[in-house]
């Protein structure tokens, strides 16, 4: 199994563990960060064999941001450029929303389990998963404010859709924190825990319920899900109605009955390996 520097991944049967493992710096992201993330998703994506992706990080806090010493010797080279900067820094804000754009894209659902501050970047991270599970003592900022810069990598375009537009407003004009109680009754958070380990634990039962399903109507779920969220009911009706036209198997409608009459876990076949290149 391949080692990175800042993340544990461990595989239990058809789920992936991607786990934080900077505790000792709160879980910043680093420079390594943005390379190898991307790249442990999109492998686990690629493979298909993984039928939920659940994300949780070590130590007191989920995940403190972007690490600013990183941020600001970036800044410095890019500014040192005779170049159009403006194009650089666009290109490196690219780079950056891309390396988090991945779990969207991801045909896998994907569970961010959240304790303690997630701030920043790390917010970034948890608006682009599907379920957000955190424990009592987690709260998330929109710190990017209090340091004079409007958040770039993914906040708005996602958090006002999980949550009220004024909500949004006000946590971004302010930069204060969203606790999770608040975070629950907003929706922002699919459930709240007492501590981390129960939450875990959740994040896994519900993992393991979901891998139950069937991976093709699972990723069919979440590409309509996401397909409505952006579109007029008019336009996602359209869309369920070819996906299903194209995609429907009878094979998986027989096995899903049989497995409930049975009492049993569905035989699904895993998503295909995706194809990355023409050989």
């Amino acid at each position: 199994m391949k080692k990175y520097s800042c993340f544990d991944v461990i595989f239990d049967n058809q789920l992936a563990h991607i786990i934080l493992n900077r505790p000792e710096k709160r879980n910043s992201m680093t420079t390594d960060f943005w390379k190898e993330f991307p790249e442990i998703v999109s492998d686990i994506n690629q493979e298909g064999i993984i039928r939920v992706i659940i994300i949780s990080s070590t130590g007191p806090h989920f995940c403190s941001g972007l690490d600013l010493s990183i941020f600001q010797s970036d800044l410095l080279e890019i500014n040192k450029e005779k170049a159009n900067k403006a194009i650089l820094l666009n290109n490196y804000i690219e780079i950056l929303q891309n390396a988090l754009n991945i779990l969207q894209e991801c045909r896998i659902p994907v569970i961010s389990a959240i304790q303690g501050a997630c701030i920043g970047g790390g917010l970034d991270l948890v608006c682009a998963s599907d379920i957000r599970l955190g424990t009592k003592d987690s709260y998330f900022s929109i710190l990017e404010t209090k340091l004079g810069l409007v958040a770039d990598i993914g906040t708005f375009p996602r958090l006002v859709k999980l949550i009220p537009d004024g909500l949004v407003r006000e946590l971004a004009f302010t930069g204060r924190n969203f606790n999770s109680n608040e975070a629950k009754l907003s929706g922002f958070l699919n459930n709240v825990y007492p501590d981390q380990k129960s939450m875990i634990n959740a994040a896994f039962e519900l993992g393991k319920e979901i891998s139950n399903n069937s991976p093709t109507v699972v990723f069919g779920c979440k590409e309509a899900i996401k397909f409505s969220r952006d579109h007029t009911t008019v336009e996602g009706l359209d869309w369920i109605k070819m996906w299903n036209s194209a995609m429907f198997n009878m094979k998986e409608v027989e096995e899903s009955f049989k497995a409930k009459i049975e009492k049993r876990t569905g035989n699904f076949d895993n998503l295909p390996k995706k194809i990355t290149k023409i050989n």
